[in-house]
């Protein structure tokens, strides 16, 4: 890792000087004239090797400086391919549409994303889309200055890669394709059914899913539940197991439970008729799904699912960061920690419903399994860097993939464990797969 900082020279011509040492360290022994990019933006410049330069630094023609707008304060590492020095890495965090929501405390709070910096460096620029000039290829944010701890306001180029937090339009996707190529992540916001769907269609052998369908009408439901015993009614947008139902037949009594401002409820129903109309006031067609219910693992008659947060990092490979069983409130048909569900250590959830002898390995099956979804999105062409894998044990010891949060999973579930530690790496493990899009990753 060649680490440096940046100062403007007092050459008026564009020129990039460096000590003699470390243009031979870097690659740029024999090489008189290259290019450098910063973001989005590159320029010609003339080498010059300078034994008075202290060591560690660059020295860049203030011309080139500005026309670059590359700030000073960062710490930079810089690689160099052939005549191409590479400056960086830049790094954007696209968080809001409008730059006034862009505060100062909100400013406070993305300081976890910059908490581990000394395995970043660069130029960390958080910014609005509102702040994006499209014909100049600029954006107005606010740069990490990791000499005073605080985000500093002024005019970049384009980052190298970008990590976004909110939803983007194709046009806005396909811009930012055109100039920096394909270094947004995650790069496409897909729905339930769409998962459902691809890995339906994926046929991976180790890979099981429960048959799932897009509500049509109540009397599909009804023939799910024959056939199946239970299912769940959920949107296909939804989150943090919001409007979730689980529908079941207990002798000839159809059983709603489902749960509501905080509440559990459950509607009983002897006639399929009643049941019927209660399904058609209740859902909206193609907007919900219907899936088989799978008898999980349950803790104290509490239902138990996993939540795998795997990142890519510098290497560009997935790595299980986290495994986070998460047991559900009592008579609640979701496991959801925002649903009243508590959140666990892996082997400490594992231990309380199995043989501690097998913990061990039934661990490391939910990892591989989380790993094994992740390298199958791969496969489809979405260039995913942060997901949340919900997998699920059924009474058997089977996995069952339920669902993969990739809005922008949060890293607070590390919290609800009291690992604090934990919680920073995930914030600023997303920042490392952006280095690694940036050019700065490794092997």
């Amino acid at each position: 890792m060649n680490t440096i900082k940046v100062k403007a020279g007092i050459s008026k011509s564009s020129e990039l000087a460096i000590h003699q040492d470390e243009a031979v360290l870097i690659g740029l022994e024999r090489i008189k004239f290259a290019y450098v990019c910063f973001g989005s933006h590159k320029h010609y410049v003339n080498i010059k090797k300078d034994s008075s330069i202290s060591r560690g630094n660059v020295l860049i023609s203030q011309k080139i400086m500005d026309e670059l707008h590359m700030p000073e304060y960062p710490t930079y590492e810089i690689c160099v391919n052939g005549n191409e020095i590479v400056i960086g890495p830049c790094i954007g965090l696209l968080v809001s549409t409008r730059d006034e929501r862009i505060t100062k405390s909100r400013l406070n709070k993305m300081m976890t994303y910059v908490k581990e910096y000394q395995k970043l460096h660069g130029a960390i620029v958080v910014f609005a889309l509102n702040g994006v000039d499209t014909e100049n290829h600029l954006i107005n944010g606010y740069c990490y200055n990791p000499e005073r701890e605080i985000w500093q306001k002024g005019i970049f180029p384009y980052p190298s890669a970008i990590y976004r937090s909110i939803g983007l339009s194709d046009r806005w996707k396909n811009h930012f394709l055109s100039i920096i190529g394909d270094k947004i992540f995650n790069s496409r916001y897909f729905s339930k059914w769409e998962m459902y769907q691809w890995f339906s269609e994926l046929s991976k052998e180790h890979i099981n899913i429960p048959h799932t369908f897009l509500y049509q009408s109540c009397q599909d439901v009804l023939d799910a539940v024959e056939k199946h015993g239970k299912v769940y009614i959920k949107p296909v947008l939804g989150l943090q197991g919001r409007k979730v139902m689980q529908v079941s037949k207990e002798s000839l009594t159809y059983v709603f439970r489902y749960r509501d401002q905080g509440r559990n409820h459950e509607v009983r129903l002897d006639k399929p008729d009643d049941a019927a109309e209660f399904i058609k006031k209740s859902f909206i067609q193609n907007r919900y799904l219907v899936q088989q219910g799978i008898e999980l693992l349950k803790y104290r008659e509490q239902v138990i699912d996993f939540r795998c947060v795997v990142q890519k990092g510098l290497s560009a490979r997935w790595a299980c960061k986290a495994i986070i069983g998460r047991c559900g409130e009592k008579g609640s048909v979701v496991s959801n920690i925002s649903s009243g569900g508590t959140a666990y250590r892996v082997t400490e959830i594992l231990e309380k419903v199995m043989p501690s002898s097998v913990v061990p390995s039934m661990e490391e099956k939910i990892r591989n399994f989380a790993l094994e979804v992740c390298n199958a999105l791969d496969e489809i062409g979405i260039n995913c860097g942060d997901l949340g894998v919900d997998v699920g044990v059924d009474t058997q010891g089977c996995l069952w993939l339920i669902e993969i949060n990739n809005r922008d999973p949060d890293p607070t579930i590390a919290l609800n464990i009291r690992d604090r530690r934990l919680y920073y790496e995930l914030k600023a493990g997303r920042l490392l797969y952006a280095k690694a899009l940036a050019g700065f990753g490794s092997s």
